[in-house]
């Protein structure tokens, strides 16, 4: 009988957990538009000044990766610059967002 309750109470989301009062308080689509802009430390640390309580940039991951949230990469980005090199495989970013452009745009350099 333990064993089953122990398995109930896994499934159960807390209502006193972060990302619950994250999502009450300051909404999902405020949340989401911090992530796009900033990503998730930044996000996490303004946050934290906002509620006057500390945010972990973990839990902004999780609802990033929760709610299927993806943003445009950042040009200056390692990154962006490996995908541009060849180097980065954009698969294993899903929540990025990488601009298709064209090899001739890279080798038009000004001299």
């Amino acid at each position: 009988m333990d064993r089953d309750n122990k398995n109930i109470e896994k499934t159960i989301l807390r209502k006193n957990s972060m990302t619950q009062k994250l999502l009450a308080t300051i909404g999902e689509n405020r949340l989401k538009e911090l992530w796009v802009k900033y990503g998730m430390y930044k996000s996490a640390e303004i946050l934290s000044m906002e509620l006057q309580e500390y945010v972990s940039f973990s839990t902004m991951r999780y609802l990033s990766n929760l709610k299927n949230w993806r943003r445009r990469v950042n040009k200056l980005s390692p990154l962006y610059k490996g995908y541009l090199a060849g180097n980065v495989d954009p698969s294993y970013f899903k929540h990025l967002i990488f601009e298709e452009e064209t090899q001739n745009e890279h080798n038009n350099i000004s001299r």
